[in-house]
């Protein structure tokens, strides 16, 4: 990584919380977590996922680089919205365009002074562009802006044109729109919101967003007598392996969060599938409330399938499925290709491995038969519960509602599998109780069929009880029966990394960030320790702090950030990061524990690290 001062063009991005020394001054610990919360999960996806990249926080104010001023205004209508819907705290953002100078790792110049008087002339829940920014939207956007006339900055010897953007933003139930979109002048593909900021805005836009994608089938399906019709599997035509996205379904009747578990399900249902790409469940909850052209671009899917509740899960699913169709313009839309009414249920239980089977067959590739559960109706929504709540952070919430679907349904292999994942918790969990956890996850998944989690646990107690070479064959069997489950494949990634072939890790998770497009906690983590590795500490450090913007509890990339600025000569740095693993102060050995290497080279680049940064241990 070059030292070199380099000089760029780019929109400069500046944020900060309307009212904090008011805030802080009354309640001082509270603010601090609200400030800190928003910006893990709800600012920071919405940079990234629009483009962005994060230069720096400064307490409650963040500092961010955009490639384009249309995708820094569009993250920031997102982040006012969705702030407004959730009632966080109230924001200010101030854009700007310009050459900047960018030297380790932080951007220089008028420019940026000018995006800093701008977030400070906003309003609050606001956007202040200046006229370089503007000139870029002017037209090219449907937002509407109000000249506020010009104002001096300081140390500059000219004032500042400055416009508006903010009344809308709290009004609007969702920036997407109802009807086909724009024609945008970009060619490049729309980044939409991130898991995190959906999860937040939960169910207040659902409605909004049922309603806008469904209003938009209904208009494309009776202008669209070309269509093909249900059994015609026009697909088949297509050439090489298509990308498959199932969107977050909508439902009339049922609670929003029902409609997308189920949705998530079908698409764990379609993991088994070969010879096609399926977009992973944590890439494909992204798109809710987009367009289908519009989340086919994010998620870089050749098709989309949506599905509608009308009535309750025994009622069925309305399925729709869509190709992607650049238009004019670079313009991105999909076309209807089928469409497979709801089928009456006798129970729930089998509907996800139903509908996939009939999404698959469209496509003419084959999905391997299963057993389907026969567990009460109210185990599976109360499974439907805890993965929902699990996804929004309330993990007390979670077991409860999966202690009463195991309640229920005592044998059911699904949630019995879950319990086991959720005890061993690799993302987050105590670094050095990882192995102890890794056993009694196995055991608790003993005698359960090989289904994709039972494989995945089986595994990494392999590795941690040393038999890298049984862990590596049962990843590679994971692979075979399941290629599209992405969490297998980031196993397989990471066993591979654990056994010294930095080659074969990076290609695998090359792979899982093609099934799994949008940015994970544990991808991200899983790359940071193959740089680490490779003697690249600068990207060992900058992927384990993104891995932590998304995650922020997640305890392997606290080991990985704490060695690789250790490595650096950080060790300011490396210290606060060692301080964050939970059990702290750990010695060298507890937190190299979640690392069960049978490599000595990455094995050693981490624990020189650890050591370097003041552990206690011998490296």
């Amino acid at each position: 990584m070059s030292d070199k001062p380099q000089r760029r063009l780019a929109a400069i991005f500046m944020l900060d919380v309307s009212g904090f020394s008011r805030m802080m001054a009354e309640d001082e610990a509270g603010t601090l977590n609200q400030v800190l919360a928003q910006q893990q999960t709800l600012i920071a996806p919405a940079i990234r996922s629009h483009g962005g990249r994060i230069v720096k926080l400064m307490g409650d104010g963040v500092l961010a680089l955009f490639p384009s001023v249309i995708s820094a205004v569009e993250a920031a209508a997102h982040i006012q919205a969705d702030a407004a819907r959730t009632r966080h705290l109230p924001l200010r953002i101030g854009i700007n365009l310009g050459e900047v100078l960018i030297a380790q790792g932080d951007v220089f110049g008028d420019e940026v002074n000018i995006a800093a008087r701008l977030e400070s002339l906003a309003r609050p829940g606001g956007v202040a562009l200046s006229a370089a920014a503007y000139d870029q939207v002017r037209n090219r956007i449907p937002y509407d802006f109000e000249d506020f006339g010009r104002h001096e900055v300081k140390n500059l010897p000219d004032p500042v044109q400055v416009y508006f953007l903010g009344e809308e933003l709290t009004s609007l139930p969702s920036l997407r729109r109802s009807t086909q979109p724009p024609k945008l002048p970009e060619p490049a593909p729309r980044r939409g919101m991130r898991p995190a900021m959906l999860l937040l805005a939960g169910c207040l836009g659902a409605a909004a967003a049922a309603a806008g994608i469904w209003g938009w089938q209904q208009a494309a399906r009776q202008g669209s007598a070309a269509a093909p019709a249900a059994g015609r599997p026009a697909a088949s035509a297509f050439e090489g392996s298509p990308v498959i996205a199932v969107l977050p379904f909508t439902a009339d009747a049922l609670q929003p969060e029902t409609a997308r578990m189920l949705s998530q399900d079908v698409t764990r249902s379609l993991a088994a599938a070969s010879d096609v790409r399926i977009v992973a469940p944590g890439s494909s909850r992204a798109a809710a409330g987009l367009l289908p052209g519009e989340a086919a671009a994010l998620l870089g899917a050749d098709f989309v399938v949506a599905g509608h509740l009308p009535g309750t899960l025994l009622d069925g699913v309305r399925l729709e499925i869509l190709q992607a169709a650049a238009g004019s313009g670079g313009e991105a839309g999909a076309k209807p290709l089928s469409i497979l009414p709801p089928r009456p249920q006798e129970a729930a239980a089998p509907l996800a491995q139903q509908l996939a089977a009939s999404i698959i067959r469209y496509f003419g590739r084959p999905l391997p038969e299963l057993d389907l559960p026969d567990v009460p109706d109210g185990a599976l929504l109360q499974l439907f519960t805890a993965r929902s709540l699990r996804q929004h952070g309330n993990r007390e919430g979670a077991e409860l509602a999966l202690r009463r679907a195991l309640r229920m349904a005592p044998d059911w292999p699904e949630a019995q599998a879950l319990a086991a994942l959720w005890h061993l918790d690799l993302l987050t969990g105590p670094a050095a109780d990882l192995p102890q956890r890794a056993a009694e996850a196995a055991e608790i998944a003993a005698g359960l069929p090989p289904q994709s989690a039972v494989l995945q646990l089986r595994a990494l107690a392999a590795q941690f009880a040393g038999r890298s070479d049984a862990a590596l064959q049962l990843a590679e069997q994971l692979a075979e029966a399941y290629p599209n489950d992405a969490q297998g494949q980031l196993l397989r990634a990471w066993l591979l990394h654990l056994a010294g072939q930095a080659g074969g890790a990076q290609n695998v998770l090359d792979h899982v960030s093609r099934l799994d497009p949008l940015p994970q906690p544990m991808v991200l983590t899983v790359q940071s320790a193959i740089h680490l590795a490779a003697g690249q500490d600068a990207e060992a450090a900058a992927a384990a702090a993104e891995a932590l913007a998304l995650e922020p509890a997640a305890q392997l990339a606290w080991v990985l950030h704490c060695a690789s600025l250790a490595a650096l000569g950080s060790f300011d740095e490396a210290a606060a990061a060692c301080a964050r693993l939970k059990g702290a102060p750990l010695t060298l050995d507890q937190a190299a524990a979640a690392f069960p290497y049978s490599a000595a080279a990455p094995r050693r680049a981490l624990r020189t690290g650890l050591s370097l940064a003041g552990l206690a241990g011998r490296p």
